[in-house]
């Protein structure tokens, strides 16, 4: 195959697909930020481990004329965005060995990995400044911590520390010598001994954190919060948009598998700071990025009180896909101009993986 060179070249780091010589991932995505890259002369192309060679990577480019993706050869990308789908891949040999080879030419591979929710939170817990923007969370370590916990708390979160999507996600209550588990919008109530027992058939140690449960404010008598989206742009970053997702009746998930839904950030501006988001945008990055290392984009779940004060429920390194197409569209245009100003770029990385 021949070989070709644009600048800048990116490619998007994927997994494999189910079947042979495929790839997964948000094809829609890819395609448009192909198409926005090549407007300013540049190019992307998706990848996965296994297309890597010693001297150049097989990729898949779209063809718009053709509407079919096809499969070129080409040198290694000036920067690899990483939309790997599975946290396990991130550990295998092959993951890896591209990870470090670029971080040992100083070359952009942004975001280096998923999230560990306990290590984010302990990295955003360092500054001073966020502690009182974040719930108090712990790891989960033994029932009798928990049990201590809900007396004193009553109402507490279980979150796997690798969950996504708000799966697994319960709440726990203590009331009135009584404790019950939430699980989306279905509740069970125990006593102590059955309690216990349940509990410890069905959740390991050090698998999940312990999150102190905040009062949120509510649209229509449901729990909503806020999926912002950052991305770094010169120095700094910038909230690129805000979406709004809304649990239904009774539910503690707001996530649209989950029977969330959405609304407008125009309905809920009044209920908040822009200024104080932007801030917390601009910190929580700052912070990550002393952490993990260069951090390109992540998104943060936020909850309000009914008196507007933020509170991080947790960040994200490979945000999701927006529903709404504004933000979306922002996002491909704010992530091209980035894939330009990294391009010749040193980027500094600071943590081992």
């Amino acid at each position: 195959m021949r070989k070709y060179k644009y600048f800048p070249l990116v490619g998007i780091l994927a997994s494999k697909g189910k079947k042979n010589n495929t790839f997964r991932g948000e094809l829609a995505y890819f395609k448009s930020i192909q198409k926005e890259l090549m407007s300013f002369g540049g190019l992307s192309f998706v990848f996965r481990t296994d297309d890597v060679h010693e001297n150049y990577v097989n990729g898949f480019v779209y063809y718009e004329t053709k509407e079919k993706w096809g499969k070129i050869s080409f040198p290694f990308p000036d920067l690899i965005y990483n939309r790997v789908a599975l946290r396990k891949e991130e550990l295998t040999p092959p993951f890896l060995t591209l990870f470090h080879s670029y971080t040992q030419q100083n070359k952009p591979f942004f975001n280096p990995s998923f999230f560990n929710k306990w290590d984010s939170y302990q990295a955003l817990s360092k500054s001073k400044r966020l502690v009182p923007y974040l719930p108090e969370t712990w790891m989960y370590t033994t029932i009798t911590d928990l049990l201590s916990k809900l007396n004193i708390y009553h109402s507490l979160f279980l979150k796997p520390v690798n969950g996504h999507k708000g799966k697994n996600i319960h709440q726990l209550t203590f009331e009135n010598g009584q404790y019950s588990i939430w699980s989306n919008s279905n509740m069970s109530k125990y006593t102590y001994d059955e309690f216990t027992l349940f509990f410890g058939k069905h959740w390991k140690q050090n698998q999940y954190l312990i999150q102190k449960a905040i009062k949120t404010d509510t649209i229509d008598d449901c729990k909503f919060d806020l999926r912002i989206l950052c991305i770094y742009e010169n120095g700094s970053h910038k909230i690129s948009g805000i979406g709004v997702r809304k649990a239904a009746k009774n539910s503690i998930i707001t996530h649209i598998p989950n029977g969330g839904s959405i609304v407008s950030f125009q309905e809920v501006k009044h209920k908040c700071s822009p200024l104080q988001l932007n801030w917390l945008a601009e910190t929580v990055g700052a912070e990550l990025a002393r952490f993990y290392g260069f951090i390109g984009e992540f998104s943060m779940d936020i909850g309000l009180t009914p008196n507007g004060n933020p509170f991080i429920f947790e960040v994200n390194s490979k945000p999701m896909i927006f529903d709404e197409n504004a933000i979306q569209t922002n996002r491909i245009t704010r992530l091209v101009e980035l894939f330009n100003e990294l391009a010749n770029t040193t980027i500094t990385y600071k943590k081992d993986f």
